[in-house]
């Protein structure tokens, strides 16, 4: 299967280079027809180069160059993408060497040969013979290309096992094409002013330098404005780097292609003005003829300057060709962008370290594509976004002090393994948004939230200037921290995460529900565990429902996680200082959540419990996602999930809301189930549901399975399948608050209607499934996908009416990594993981039988003792044999237990030292497979040109020796 993924993949690029040269060969076949002479001299130099081997040594050299470039440094398998960022850095570098040897002949090995003069008697003007000229050294390296992307992508598609981004490196070898042929023009120039190779291929590497190295200017110009230009900016801006980075990253732009095309039509203009100096240089005009001609070029040249920058501003042409979408932003993102009210220029600073561990490549990789996007889409939707990328920077560089000092962004500790060993590295991946005087921070990038999501809530969250009111309902949840009653103490409950993560959007405050809470306070109101609140604020609560407050509803009959949240049907303990006083600590009233149903039009199966209290049962579903858990995953752990057995037409995350479409898993723990009652008024629409094998289970059986009497299983006695435990409600109020008072008609009508989001379980928001987003590698045998958290983002968004940002988090870019490498990381990680349990079962086993010995030897002499105890109550014996006995005993156990201590730390050192011994093999055997594919990468390719170099080289002599004698030839 995997030979067919990459045989697949390279005739997709096969295809597309295909249409590629066709499109070369028709502009070919035009020249070939109109300008039969350019042609002609296309043809003689480009059959000259490849019928002498050095051709094929100069092919191989850069075959060489550009598989060690890509392949062979650390990066490339540290960054784990399947991408050609490291040739893409070093790409100008080789093309300075490679460049300079194919055009260093153009002009001056005829010159040499004084084959010159010849050429320029031709029936031909100087356009046919410069133009030719060029056409065949831009057929030569185009061949050289070609040969070198077909050896990458073979490695890349091995690498990959055959799934990688072919738009990718197909766009990104098109830009180095565009890169080539510029400097190819630029390197003509050089070759038309002297006849000497060497010193052509100097000035050739010399003439591009410039474009080349343009991009460290900024480590040598002082970034400073005078006269309100940048010139360190404007000299880095106009490099060969900056104008490529939109093909390496995937995208074909025309401000790109406007650069390369404009900057190669000036230099063939310079080697035109140079070949047709012959007509007036020695003239009486001749000096004046020179400086018209210079003033001509330095004309193109600041049109071509301004025409650069004018397409730049307003590069309204932009195609993301790569598979995974990596280099797009999402249609919600540019309508964002096109709808920003701010008329306050946006300034974005991003930070990031040049020394970033494995797990963070990928959200490097993204953020600065993202941030590029962000600048280019602002320029050509003419809003005033400006982007400050600090790459690349050192832990204490100038540009890590202004993030510390100006933006708070510090250095974040993180624990890599990296080349066989466990490594602290410090990260930098921040960035800071300004607008006036709003100013948002994100600290860092967590490798597991969408980078586009947090960059488009921080640029709206500054534009603005205003922000959304949501309200948290305190209540038994405390979401918003507090202290609660645990035994006879006071324990202090932190504020929840998620309120965090909501700050980031909302304005966010506590409500105590002291007061009526009117429609147009906030925007939403969430509220955790609703029944645990006192009749009156319940009442209230009841009311801003009634009244057309949208509010997200999180009702768990069984808070399994938090045992201080009375369930929905359980009764609500005294806190406090009457508790501890034992006064007034008996069960305090409470809402009844039937108030609420009745509202919502909701049912929940079950049964009255205490105090008159309705006891929904709580949702079962036998199925677990994750094979690789090592724990007996709990019948009333749900997945709700689109592969869970019985699901059909995706129904488990409904794709018929907002909220849940594109989502596929989300987590639940003893969570209740809702149904809309049969004459429901009101829309119901289910958001999670469970598959087929499922059911409820009522609580006092529940309860008798966590008192350890029995299990989920043996109390189920039948399935219920597809049990909704989250849906919204919609309706007008009017008919949802119903009232006999033609007033209290009359002000329901004029109220807005529903909107609720309900889910029967607050563990669905435990900070556990923050941090596993935010870090989802932190189990990584398991690859947990829980989408808790987007859930509850969605829920609030579509309640507030920020549907864009839902629409933001759905976009998420596919990037490729290195299958071959991961599956045999993997590998490896299992074998480790496998021996180490199998170590400390071995460990244990030691331990079990050391200490079983030691009760066996120490068995006869307690016998002894106990017997001695039983004769002193008798006084058959003196308590000073007793005594003696005694010590004996304890002396002998002291030594026993030391003896026993010793052997276990002998045990524990003899199996960290096999753990490690194994986690080395492992790692040496990810290095080997890592050292193979850089040698295969690097030799390989250099293979057939060499050969085809050869036979060239034996061919030629073989030619020349035809027709001479024998004795001429000793």
């Amino acid at each position: 299967m995997t030979l067919n993924n990459v045989v697949f993949a390279l005739l997709n690029l096969l295809v597309l280079d295909a249409i590629f040269l066709c499109a070369l060969v028709a502009i070919v076949a035009v020249l070939a027809g109109t300008k039969r002479a350019a042609f002609a001299v296309m043809k003689r130099n480009f059959f000259a180069y490849f019928s002498n081997p050095t051709g094929y040594v100069f092919l191989c050299i850069f075959v060489f160059l550009t598989s060690l470039a890509a392949f062979w440094p650390y990066e490339f398998f540290n960054q784990n993408l399947a991408t050609l960022d490291q040739l893409n850095y070093w790409y100008p570098w080789i093309m300075l060497v490679f460049i300079p040897a194919i055009t260093m002949s153009i002009w001056a090995e005829e010159k040499r040969q004084g084959t010159d003069e010849l050429l320029l008697t031709l029936p031909a003007d100087d356009f046919d013979i410069v133009i030719g000229k060029y056409m065949s050294a831009a057929a030569i390296f185009t061949s050289s290309l070609l040969f070198s992307q077909l050896s990458t992508f073979i490695t890349l598609a091995i690498l990959t096992e055959g799934g990688l981004d072919t738009g990718l490196i197909f766009t990104t070898y098109l830009g180095y094409w565009f890169v080539g042929l510029t400097m190819i023009a630029i390197g003509m120039v050089a070759s038309f002013l002297t006849g000497n190779l060497t010193v052509g291929f100097i000035l050739g590497a010399l003439f591009n330098a410039p474009l080349a190295f343009a991009a460290l200017s900024d480590s040598v110009i002082p970034e400073r404005e005078i006269w309100g230009i940048n010139f360190a900016e404007l000299v880095k801006n106009s490099g060969i780097a900056r104008t490529f980075d939109d093909f390496g990253r995937g995208v074909i732009s025309i401000s790109s292609v406007v650069y390369f095309v404009l900057v190669t039509a000036v230099a063939l203009y310079a080697c035109m003005v140079l070949i047709g100096r012959r007509h007036w240089t020695g003239g009486k005009d001749g000096n004046t003829m020179a400086w018209h001609y210079l003033s001509r070029i330095l004309a193109l040249v600041l049109v071509t300057g301004s025409a650069v920058v004018i397409f730049r501003n307003w590069d309204v042409v932009r195609s993301d060709m790569t598979e995974g979408k990596v280099s797009s932003l999402s249609g919600a993102t540019v309508r964002m962008i096109e709808n920003l009210e701010s008329d306050r220029p946006i300034k974005i600073d991003a930070f990031i370290s040049s020394d970033m561990p494995e797990q963070y490549a990928r959200t490097r990789y993204e953020l600065i594509n993202l941030l590029k996007e962000f600048s280019s889409k602002a320029s050509s939707k003419g809003r005033d976004i400006e982007v400050n990328l600090h790459d690349n920077i050192e832990l204490f560089s100038e540009d890590a002090q202004l993030a510390s000092e100006r933006f708070g962004i510090e250095p974040v500790t993180r624990m890599v393994r990296e080349q066989g060993s466990d490594k602290q590295r410090q990260v930098i991946l921040g960035a800071a948004f300004r607008a006036g005087l709003e100013k948002v921070t994100v600290p860092i990038f967590e490798y597991g939230i969408p980078v586009e999501y947090e960059l488009v809530r921080s640029i709206n969250t500054v534009a603005r200037g205003t922000r959304k009111r949501i309200g948290i309902v305190k209540t038994d949840a405390n979401m918003m921290g507090g202290s609660v009653m645990q035994g006879m103490s006071f324990q202090q409950i932190p504020k929840d995460p998620i309120v965090d993560e909501l700050a980031k959007q909302y304005e966010v405050e506590e409500v105590d529900l002291m007061a009526p809470v009117k429609p147009g306070m906030y925007d939403a109101l969430v509220v955790s565990q609703p029944s645990s609140l006192a009749p009156p604020q319940f009442d209230r609560f009841v009311e801003a429902v009634k009244a057309g407050v949208p509010v997200a509803v999180f009702e768990d009959p069984l808070p399994y996680a938090r045992q201080d949240i009375p369930g929905t049907g359980a009764p609500k303990q005294a806190g406090g200082m009457a508790a501890m006083m034992g006064g007034g600590g008996g069960p305090q009233p409470k809402g009844d959540i039937r108030q609420l149903w009745d509202v919502l039009e909701l049912k929940s199966p079950g049964k009255p419990g205490m105090q008159g209290f309705y006891e929904p049962a709580l949702v079962w579903q036998d199925y677990n996602p994750y094979p690789n858990l090592e724990m007996s995953v709990d019948p009333m752990w749900v997945f709700v999930d689109q592969n869970a057995p019985g699901v059909e037409n995706n129904e488990a995350v409904s794709m018929d809301s907002e909220i849940t479409s594109g989502l596929s898993q989300v987590m639940m723990l003893y969570a209740g189930a809702i149904e809309a009652k049969e004459d429901a008024t009101l829309k119901h629409t289910p958001l999670l549901t469970t598959g087929e094998m499922s059911g409820t289970l009522g609580m006092d059986k529940v309860r008798n399975v966590l008192a350890g009497q029995g299990t989920v299983m043996s109390e189920i006695k039948g399935i219920q399948p597809r049990q909704v435990l989250a849906m919204t409600i919609e309706g007008e109020a009017s008919k949802a608050a119903a009232s006999e008072d033609d007033e209290d008609k009359e002000a329901a009508d004029s109220t807005p209607g529903i909107k609720v989001v309900y889910a029967a379980d607050t563990d669905m928001m435990l900070p556990v499934f923050l941090q596993i987003r935010a870090d989802p590698n932190r189990a990584a045998d398991m690859r947990l996908q829980f989408q808790n958290v987007t859930f509850l983002l969605n829920a609030i968004d579509w309640l507030t009416g920020e549907n864009e940002f839902i629409e933001v988090r759905k976009h998420e870019p596919h990037f490729e990594s290195l299958r071959m490498i991961d599956s045999v990381k993997e590998e490896a990680s299992t074998a480790v993981r496998k021996r180490s349990q199998q170590f400390q079962t071995e460990f244990d086993e030691a331990m079990r039988e050391a200490q079983e010995d030691m009760d066996a030897s120490l068995k006869t002499l307690r016998v002894e003792v106990e017997d001695l105890q039983k004769e002193s109550q008798d006084g058959s014996i003196s308590p000073q044999l007793l005594r003696a006995k005694m010590t004996e005993f304890q002396t002998i156990t002291q030594q026993k237990q030391r003896m026993l201590d010793v052997k276990r730390a002998k045990f524990e050192r003899e199996r960290e030292r096999n753990v490690q011994s194994i986690q080395r093999d492992a790692d040496q055997k990810v290095t080997t497979i890592q050292n193979k594919v850089k040698g295969f990468a690097v030799a390989l390719p250099c293979i057939p040109p060499l050969i085809v170099g050869i036979i060239v080289f034996a061919s030629r002599r073989l030619r020349e020796r035809e027709n001479i004698s024998k004795s001429r030839l000793k």
